[in-house]
């Protein structure tokens, strides 16, 4: 009986010893100041991608950075300036231009899918 509680005593005493010393442990101090830093300088590059966002998403270059979506098109479309479409509709007509020059053989043997 007496030998059972000394084991539980011991058990519980290096329990508590091992949990005090992991509070007060330096390396344990060191790990904590190094997550800080670590979530300080992802915070701080979260805040300069929405920046950069912010500023760049009235451009035409914007369209292409990532998803499109109406919204971005409409700040977009209000954001340009009268040269910027004149160019617009210059490549819509070099396109169509372009197209028309096209042969068309869907219909003949050497078709598409033939």
């Amino acid at each position: 009986m007496e030998s059972e509680i000394v084991m539980v005593l011991i058990a519980l005493c290096s329990i508590v010893g091992f949990m005090v010393g992991n509070l007060i442990s330096p390396s344990t101090r060191m790990a904590r100041k190094e997550v800080g830093y670590w979530r300080g300088l992802t915070g701080d590059f979260k805040k300069q991608l929405k920046q950069e966002k912010k500023t760049n998403s009235g451009d035409l270059d914007s369209l292409f950075d990532g998803e499109l979506s109406i919204g971005k098109l409409l700040k977009v479309a209000k954001n340009l300036k009268p040269e910027d479409i004149e160019g617009i509709k210059g490549l819509i007509g070099q396109v169509t231009n372009n197209q028309k020059q096209l042969d068309d053989n869907s219909n003949g043997e050497s078709g598409r899918f033939r």
